[in-house]
């Protein structure tokens, strides 16, 4: 996939081998840039340059709300935790994710779902871009 390689990847995982594990798996395999947190409280303030999050829970009972859902600061995100796959994307959905993968990880599985998630995260965007430089156009030909 050719968006994984300048891709800018957010980890939060509360176990630290896990979270150093998903971000080797996912490095081997191409992408960009990968950043590993423990908590959504260590994250910087403003620190929003990041393209994909990765939410890794232990419990799906107890899955955080993902911290970027916001229209302004919303980036697209996948929640990792152990579970069946119909609980899974019902515990996303509902805690604003855009894709969920079980335990236990396979990197390439997780790489393919980022991918996926990028693709439709930027195809959705590219419209809204182009109206507003229309609109822009629009703006610029009626004040000349």
């Amino acid at each position: 996939m050719k968006v994984l390689p300048t891709a800018r990847i957010l980890i939060i995982d509360s176990d630290p081998e896990r979270r150093e594990m998903t971000r080797v798996g996912l490095t081997a395999l191409g992408v960009g840039s990968v950043t590993e947190l423990s908590s959504v409280s260590d994250l910087e303030p403003g620190a929003r340059g990041y393209d994909v999050l990765v939410m890794q829970a232990n419990d799906a009972e107890q899955v955080p709300e993902n911290p970027f859902r916001e229209a302004a600061d919303a980036i697209p995100a996948v929640l990792v935790v152990d579970g069946a796959p119909n609980l899974l994307a019902r515990v996303a959905g509902r805690a604003g994710y855009e894709a969920a993968v079980g335990m236990p990880l396979l990197p390439r599985l997780l790489y393919r779902r980022i991918g996926s998630v990028l693709q439709r995260s930027r195809r959705l965007n590219k419209p809204a871009v182009a109206a507003r430089a229309a609109d822009a156009a629009a703006q610029g030909a009626v004040a000349n």
